[in-house]
């Protein structure tokens, strides 16, 4: 590796001599070389305490990062809730991750004070007090971004001729660092650190909160120096210089807050690789961290780490290869054998010791892809991008320190067979209504999906809220975990210790915000879906919000979600008794509030109808006895001075259906429509819309509607007609083809024709295809004439 400063000049910054009392071990997140000259730093030390760059309120987990049964990537999640208004006036909810591959150093370091018998301790400041003195709110703990983006790096890369940052760091500290000694390694380090903090203002480091972080944990190292000879400190390379100059002279104490386990909280849970992945924006993390964390298994069970990127390079290739053949993309033999060699020459030519990634993917394009790397071609690349990265998700062992709802998670993972172990996304096809198992699980996705975990998507189904599907008796859902499932999970800890009871207690917590009928009918459908009956505390308050609530639509909206529940609840094996108690409140308020709808606006008539023709039909089913106080409702609204025309006839329409003698006042009323001047007569045209919405059969039984139906067209003009054309077609898209051929043949013989429109000559399937030819040639020349431009 190029010298670029002299070893007496980086020594007297930042002196290093095993017989230190305190030795600072600079390290790059997730570094394979990192960690694998940690190791033999221990050795070499023989420290009696490591301290990491990690929050000290984590402390107590690293017995579970270091657990034999955990299984990595793991996290420590942290969340804080601005409650004081500590950060920002907006009191808002902050949470972050701190991963850990088997490559993190951190992570070594933790184990290998396990193995040594000697006390390992995160000694920097708690996330909170990170965001309290910052100016930004970091979504990871461990930070790189001060290597990665400084103006040092970038011109290194422009010098060496290298396509970025992390092939420049391959080349020179992964591969070549493994052929230096650990005091080389470490004053390597050193230099190329202390460069990337020359170049960062110190306002920048103030404003970002590294200033107060180092001061914190430079004092913790003060403080222990009185009791143990030797301390390791791990830390992240860019805070090295800068904790040997404060431990120059005394270091002040930072005042941290103190906040409850409800304000403040870590936990461990699984992490994922793609998570960790540079590419998927973590600014922390390493371009293909499954490849890199494989690197650093080798190089802890191996002596001699000259040829460990070699062996991964054709490990690698050999994998790329094998996943192509599956994709029906055959590689040989020979063409695994000249990417191999192509990667060597590589990096021969470009002066580094082995083949890393970077030549890896070279190798593919030119030996297996063979040409251009078009969308179709380039898939041999895609794979080898997706085995460098994993899919893998970790697990935590000690389940003693697992928040009781991930705890509840994955047991209903595990009874429902549900691969939860991966990011690769499952599907899995339910039957709920012909299988108890099935509707189980249904219940448990619909809960996560309420959580907004992350963790499932329902592809086809019943969707209740839009209406849709009903008649659906399938679902297929499609899953797959990821660290925000876990996340999610632990910020609805305090909502409870299943996922039932937290879904139980964030609905209470919504219908408790709400002052609105259809709000809280709607998270009466969540937790009809999710198999969940609320509190009786809940349910008066619900039914205080339904007595409460004056506005006619979303009591309308609210009767028919409630409708609705309490038609699917046979099917969804639900017993709610409390649904038929907001149908109840939620009718008799509409009914009350019915005879003011005359006067409502044309933008919401519509809807007006629709919950018109909603109370028709549920007093029908459920409220018989109550047909007589509907039918008191319509009549006084049909009797107001002010009325909307649709809604109008479809009241009339409505009345007529609980009682035929209305005919004769639904005829009389249209007359007025014909009687009245132009303005007026074009009503007509939206009275007759309402009306054959709830009562088509008039047209059909009654003759006198289509002669006034016949004297109203004729009596307009040209630009009335225009103007009524759209609400008339809309008003006979409600009859079905039969019937609207029968009210066409009546509507000829008024005019003396006799037209037999059953008889119809039909389409010539010749000339059908003629234009469907016609329509695609002008198509294409359509395109070709833009491309053009």
């Amino acid at each position: 590796m190029e010298l670029l400063f002299s070893q007496q000049e980086i020594a007297e910054r930042i002196p290093f001599a095993w017989t230190q009392q305190v030795i600072f071990f600079p390290v790059r997140h997730h570094s394979p070389v990192c960690s694998y000259h940690l190791r033999k730093a221990f050795a070499l030390y023989q420290p009696e305490i490591v301290f990491i760059e990690g929050p000290e309120n984590a402390n107590e987990l690293i017995p579970v990062l270091t657990d034999e049964k955990t299984t990595l990537p793991a996290a420590i999640y942290y969340f804080y809730k601005d409650k004081k208004k500590y950060v920002s006036e907006q009191a808002e909810d902050y949470h972050c991750y701190y991963p850990f591959l088997n490559a993190s150093p951190e992570y070594t370091a933790m184990k290998e004070a396990k193995n040594f018998h000697i006390p390992a301790k995160f000694i920097d400041l708690p996330y909170s007090e990170i965001l309290i003195h910052s100016n930004h709110q970091p979504k990871n703990y461990a930070d790189d971004s001060y290597l990665v983006k400084s103006q040092f790096y970038q011109k290194l890369c422009e010098k060496t001729n290298l396509r970025n940052f992390d092939e420049f760091w391959e080349k020179y500290f992964e591969i070549s660092g493994l052929r230096l000694s650990t005091e080389q390694f470490i004053q390597q380090m050193y230099m190329y650190c202390l460069l990337a903090r020359q170049d960062t203002p110190q306002e920048e480091l103030d404003n970002d909160g590294c200033s107060v972080r180092e001061r914190h944990m430079a004092f913790r190292i003060q403080e222990a120096m009185p009791n143990y000879k030797k301390i390791l400190v791990v830390t992240g390379g860019f805070h090295s210089s800068g904790l040997a100059d404060l431990l120059h002279s005394p270091v002040k104490p930072v005042k941290l807050h103190k906040f409850t386990e409800e304000i403040q909280n870590c936990y461990p849970i699984a992490y994922s690789y793609q998570a960790a992945d540079a590419l998927r924006g973590y600014a922390s993390g390493m371009m293909h961290p499954y490849f890199y964390d494989q690197i650093s298994e080798n190089l802890a069970s191996s002596d001699s780490p000259e040829t460990i990127y070699q062996q991964q390079a054709l490990t690698f290739l050999t994998l790329t290869a094998k996943q192509s053949a599956k994709k029906d993309i055959p590689i040989s033999i020979s063409d695994i054998t000249s990417a191999y060699s192509l990667a060597e020459g590589l990096a021969a030519l470009r002066n580094s010791p082995e083949p890393g990634i970077f030549e890896i993917y070279d190798g593919v394009i030119s030996a297996f892809i063979k040409g251009e790397k078009t969308a179709s071609s380039s898939l041999p690349l895609e794979i080898l991008s997706r085995l460098a990265t994993g899919d893998a998700v970790g697990h935590i062992g000690n389940t003693n320190h697992i928040p009781p709802l991930i705890a509840d998670f994955e047991k209903f993972c595990h009874l429902f067979r549900l691969k939860a172990d991966t990011v690769v996304p499952k599907e899995t096809e339910l039957s709920p209504f012909a299988n108890e198992k099935d509707l189980q699980k249904s219940r448990f996705f619909h809960q996560m999906n309420f959580l907004q975990t992350d963790f499932c998507q329902m592809m086809q189904g019943s969707d209740l809220h839009a209406n849709k599907g009903r008649s659906r008796v399938r679902e297929i859902w499609k899953y797959c975990r990821c660290p925000q499932t876990d996340s999610a999970l632990v910020d609805h800890t305090t909502d409870g210790s299943t996922l039932a009871e937290a879904c139980r207690t964030v609905a209470s917590a919504i219908i408790h915000q709400e002052h609105r009928c259809e709000k809280i009918a709607q998270v009466s459908v969540d937790c009809f879906l999710m198999g969940i009956t609320l509190s009786p505390e809940d349910i008066l308050f619900m039914e205080k919000v339904l007595s409460d609530d004056g506005d006619f639509f979303s009591l309308g909206k609210g009767l028919y979600y409630f409708d609705m529940l309490h038609e699917l609840r046979s099917l969804y094996h639900v017993q709610d008794d409390a649904i038929f108690i907001y149908m109840e409140q939620c009718f008799s308020k509409l009914i009350a509030l019915l005879p003011s709808m005359g006067a409502v606006q044309p933008e919401q008539a519509q809807e007006c109808i629709h919950i018109c023709k909603l109370l028709y039909n549920v007093s029908g089913r459920v409220f018989p006895e109550r047909q007589e106080e509907l039918k008191s409702a319509l009549q006084t609204l049909s009797e107001r001075e002010q009325k909307e025309p649709s809604v109008f006839g479809a009241v009339m329409g409505l009345l007529y259906a609980l009682d035929g003698n209305y005919l004769q006042a639904a005829e009389q009323a249209m007359q007025s429509y014909l009687q009245g001047i132009p303005s007026i007569q074009k009503q007509g045209a939206f009275y007759l819309k309402g009306l054959f919405e709830t009562a088509r059969d008039i047209a059909l039984m009654d003759k006198n509607f289509l002669n006034l139906t016949d004297s109203l067209l004729s009596e307009m003009d040209y630009d009335n007609f225009m103007e009524i054309l759209p609400s008339l077609r809309l008003a006979y898209s409600y009859f079905t083809p039969f019937e609207i051929q029968q009210i066409a043949e009546q509507a000829a013989s008024l005019h003396g024709r006799k037209d037999n429109f059953s008889e119809q000559t039909g389409l010539n399937e010749g000339l059908y295809a003629f234009g469907e030819e016609l329509d695609a040639e002008i198509f294409r020349k359509l395109r070709e004439t833009m491309q053009f431009e």
